[in-house]
Parts: C-alpha cells; structure tokens; sequence
C-alpha cells in the first residue's frame, strides 16, 4: 500500500513539472498600453511623433508581425506649462511614403512650424479613440552661450598663451547635469577640370583611440562638462584627406570649420546614461520597457537644444600649410 502511494506522489509531481514546462513564457502577461516615441527638436520647425499599440507575437521574434501596429486617430497636444495655449498635432497617413515592412502607408503625427523655446517646459498630452491617456513632460534646454575669451577665435588660431593642442569651443551657461553631443565638420568645393565646382561635407574626428596597430576615429563625442577639445592634428588629418594623391591642391577650397553642439533635456540625458538607446532588437514588442517617460503608457517624449559654431579659416594658413585656398563669400 505505501509502495502504492509512493508511485501515486511520484507520478503526481511529474505531471505538475510538466504541465509547468509547457504553461512557461518568459515573454510575461502582455499590457494593453500605448507607446509614443516624439522629440522635439530646436534645429527643425517640424516636430513629428510615432504613436503605436503593444502587440504580442506568436513565437519570440518581433519581426514576424504582419500587422502595422502605429494607431491613428488619437488627438496629440503641446502645451507650455506658463500657457493656455494648445498646439495640436496633425495626423496624417503618408501615401507617399511606404512602410516596407507592412507594406502599408506610414501613419505619424506632425505639427509645422513649431520650434521649442529654449528654458521652457512643455507637456506632452495624448487622448486615444478608445479613452485611454498618456502625458509626459520635457524642460527644453537653454540655449548657450559662448565663452569668448576661452573659444578660439579662428584657425589655427593665436598659439601664445593658448592651446596648441586643442581647438577649444567653450560655452558658459549649461547644465553640467545633462549631456551635449558634439560633432565637427566643414564644407569644400572642388574644381573639376570641366570647369564645374562640385561641393563636398567632411566630416572632423573629434576624438581617435588606438588599439595595437588599429586606429579609430569617433565624429560624435558626448560630454557633460561646458567645453569640447578636439585635437588639432585630426584635423590636420581631415584636410588632408581631401586631396590624398592629387597634386593640384588649388584646386580646393575650404569653407569655415563648423562645431555643432547638441543639448539634451533631463530625460534624453538619463538615457543617454542607461546605455539603452531604443534598442528594440532585444525584445518581442514594441515598445522599451526598461526605460519609459510616459505616463499611463510607453515610449519617450523629451527634447534638445541646438548651437553651432562657426570658426574660419586664416587664408594664408590654408595655402601656406595645405595648398588650399579659403571660401570667400
């Protein structure tokens, strides 16, 4: 009889251990939330939003949804929190613009001419068809403010009791707390033998790394102190790299060297810091669950501020050093 029992509790916790094993997911209970992805923007007057709905797939991979899950219909508002005011986002469903993937036309919201002032905080509110609310909010960055007497002036640039280094760009009113993104380049035209002048963009290392024999040069550094360096000699690097085995050198000319200067919000600044950076490859839905700023829903809503700086080139530095002549406007 006890051999009997002893079969019987075997049996039954073999039968729960598998029943365990199938009902298992570690894909978890799915919410029905939204999700709303939209940064404004202070280099452009069109903001745009993507509004879309959790979906859950059969199996683990993402990309087996064959169903577009963007959510039209929903009334999405700006407003600044000093203000009354209401700025309403116009949703649209761009024909002329294919969704590749759901082979269907993509479906956003926009609003024109609407650039965020600088120091002000906007709110984010978002009522969708069914009744359901999301709302965040972003303080808008400050604008900066160039520290004239610490930012060099022009190229190369006065050496005594300066930098001989570094092209400094300092600036004197930002946040250490929140993150810029800086990045470097400039404009040169090159004349054809035809006679036609073509324009090219080159882009400026602002910072290079060497392992063993490798050498790899970054164009976009983030940084959270008010300043930038960016080493002389990658830029020495970069002028040169035009014209690399062509011994017409006034044949170029070179437009000034151009630094833009990004500032994050206090919500694109944490998360910058958590290293996630929408990163939907790791995920079966569509919305990043680690990191959220929307209340009552998913995505990120924030914003960033926008500086450049213009600095130009001594015509006698260009052709006594490179062979090259200045952009005269």
């Amino acid at each position: 009889m006890r051999k009997a029992k002893y079969y019987l509790l075997v049996l039954a916790l073999v039968s729960i251990t598998i029943s365990c094993e199938e009902n298992f997911s570690p894909k978890g209970e799915l919410q029905n939330k939204y999700s709303i992805n939209f940064i404004l923007r202070s280099d452009t007057t069109i903001q745009m939003a993507y509004l879309s709905k959790t979906y859950d797939v059969q199996g683990f991979d993402p990309n087996s949804l064959s169903s577009d899950p963007a959510v039209d219909g929903a009334v999405i508002s700006l407003k600044y929190s000093d203000s009354p005011k209401l700025y309403i986002l116009r949703d649209t469903v761009d024909h002329s613009n294919i969704n590749t993937r759901y082979n269907t036309s993509a479906k956003y919201y926009y609003i024109k001419n609407f650039k965020p002032v600088f120091g002000k905080q906007l709110e984010l509110n978002v009522a969708l068809p069914d009744g359901e609310k999301l709302s965040s909010v972003t303080n808008v960055p400050d604008g900066i403010y160039f520290d004239e007497g610490k930012t060099i002036p022009f190229l190369p640039g006065p050496f005594i009791g300066n930098d001989t280094v570094y092209i400094n760009v300092v600036w004197k009113n930002s946040n250490s707390n929140i993150a810029k993104s800086v990045r470097a380049y400039f404009n040169y035209y090159h004349k054809e033998l035809s006679g036609d002048t073509v324009a090219f963009v080159k882009k400026v290392p602002v910072a290079m790394g060497i392992v063993g024999s490798d050498t790899s040069y970054t164009f976009s550094k983030n940084v959270f102190e008010n300043k930038v360096q960016i080493p002389r000699k990658l830029l020495d690097i970069a002028l040169r790299q035009i014209s690399s085995g062509d011994s017409k050198k006034g044949r170029y000319i070179i437009g000034a060297l151009n630094v833009e200067i990004i500032v994050l919000d206090d919500n694109l600044s944490r998360y910058f810091s958590s290293d996630l950076f929408f990163n939907y490859g790791f995920t079966v839905r569509n919305f990043p669950a680690d990191f959220t700023d929307i209340i009552g829903g998913f995505g990120f809503f924030g914003s960033y501020s926008y500086t450049k700086r213009v600095i130009q080139f001594d015509p006698r530095y260009l052709l006594d050093t490179y062979g090259y002549l200045a952009y005269q406007k």
